[in-house]
């Protein structure tokens, strides 16, 4: 299995805080860690070095009702997006 260890640091850094300088992520008890992210998780401390500490003043976690950025992105590219999806009936005429 072959895995990128910037891009795992960043799927991880989702639900837990990162640290470069000690190498050492801290995740709180009450984030939700899936298989696939505990494999993740696995490759970094087992093949790259790092050290996992359940840390409860980590405060990073899966919250559906937070309204960050990303959230608010991806609405903004829904509305632009939604007149595309809708308007797939219409044909265009080339007829001048």
């Amino acid at each position: 299995m072959k895995h990128d260890e910037n891009k795992v640091l960043r799927s991880v850094s989702r639900i837990a805080k990162i640290d470069y300088g000690s190498k050492s992520i801290k995740c709180s008890k009450n984030a939700t860690i899936g298989i696939h992210m505990w494999g993740k998780i696995d490759y970094l401390t087992n093949y790259c070095g790092w050290y996992f500490n359940w840390d409860n003043s980590a405060g990073v976690g899966y919250n559906p009702f937070a309204t960050d950025s990303t959230s608010s992105a991806r609405a903004q590219k829904k509305v632009k997006k939604e007149p595309k999806l809708t308007d797939k009936t219409k044909k265009v005429s080339k007829h001048k």
